[in-house]
């Protein structure tokens, strides 16, 4: 048994091909496994969840496409940045923000790309969790590591951003933590807002 070390790169104007997503990894970010009594045989076969359920408390709609296309909504995340600070509705996110030295500021707190990078590494290791789940592997000792590129070109004011993703899966055969590690990227959330675009709205209050 090796180790197997996976890594994805994304770049301003890359694009994934595959298959449109039908929930995993919004599931995994609102359970963090896949439940043993859902990791069906259809789900071991590879085939996608049924239908979106209504259920009771604890019993939350998986983001599976509408019959029209549209995804339905399961959460929410709020924050709000201010003198120098951000902070999630509900308190449990209050930081001060600096920008680093590389960047010509202080350092000595966190930023917005360290907080992208923690999300996505979250976010994909939840996805990795469930995909595992439906095959029946153990990925108990797997780490996601992310990193987040903050980009200029030339001297205007022109930046993007680019992200790597590197997986290790101690213990698993190498074949198997490719194919487990390929299908998370293709429905971990943040990987296909990365790679096909996220649907973005900004107002003015």
């Amino acid at each position: 048994m090796s180790e197997e070390i996976r890594r994805f790169t994304h770049l301003p104007g890359d694009r994934a091909p595959g298959p449109d997503y039908s929930g995993p990894g919004v599931e995994a970010e609102l359970t963090g496994l896949m439940p043993p009594d859902e990791a069906g045989p259809e789900d071991r076969t590879g085939e996608q969840p049924g239908p979106a359920r209504e259920g009771g408390p604890g019993q939350e709609r998986r983001g599976e496409r509408g019959r029209d296309g549209s995804y339905d909504g399961l959460y929410t995340a709020r924050a709000s940045s201010a003198l120098g600070k951000v902070a999630s509705d509900d308190g449990l996110l209050d930081v001060r923000i600096k920008a680093p030295p590389e960047l010509g500021g202080p350092g000595g707190e966190t930023n917005p790309e360290q907080l992208l990078a923690a999300a996505y590494a979250s976010c994909f290791h939840n996805s990795l969790t469930l995909v595992a789940g439906r095959q029946g592997t153990r990925t108990a000792d797997a780490t996601v590591d992310a990193s987040v590129t903050l980009r200029k070109r030339g001297v205007a004011d022109d930046y993007t951003i680019s992200t790597d993703v590197t997986v290790r899966l101690p213990g698993v055969e190498p074949e198997t933590a490719r194919r487990l590690v390929d299908a998370a990227h293709r429905e971990c959330p943040y990987s296909r807002a990365f790679t096909q675009g996220a649907e973005v709205h900004v107002h003015v209050a």
